[in-house]
């Protein structure tokens, strides 16, 4: 998975990332991927807090795709902006990292023991 699979597939399983796609072109006049990423994570974290946990869990697995299958820059932006940038010590977002697939929890496994 490339950088333009990852903005396409994040595209396609949300409509809302039309809009921060088009606030990430106008802030840096291209779309840089570990903003982009933090950006819908922040959606997908907001979308589980507010019970539309589909939405989440299309984001989610894009994400793990991504952490999977993508190139370089790919998987260091899910690692980084996704996994890593997660505030896992937080009560609240227990229960939304428990929805996470297997890729990115094992990741955040890794993270935790660094």
């Amino acid at each position: 998975m490339t950088e333009a699979d990852l903005v396409q597939q994040l595209a396609s399983v949300a409509p809302q990332a039309q809009a921060i796609l088009s606030e990430r072109l106008a802030d840096n006049g291209e779309v840089l991927l570990h903003p982009l990423v933090a950006r819908m994570r922040d959606l997908a974290i907001d979308a589980y807090e507010r019970g539309d946990e589909i939405l989440s869990a299309r984001l989610v697995a894009v994400f793990d795709a991504g952490l999977r299958d993508g190139d370089d820059s790919v998987q260091n932006a899910v690692s980084v902006s996704f996994v890593e940038d997660t505030p896992c010590w937080e009560p609240t977002r227990q229960r939304f990292i428990e929805n996470w697939r297997k890729a990115l929890r094992d990741e955040a496994q890794r993270w935790r023991g660094r």
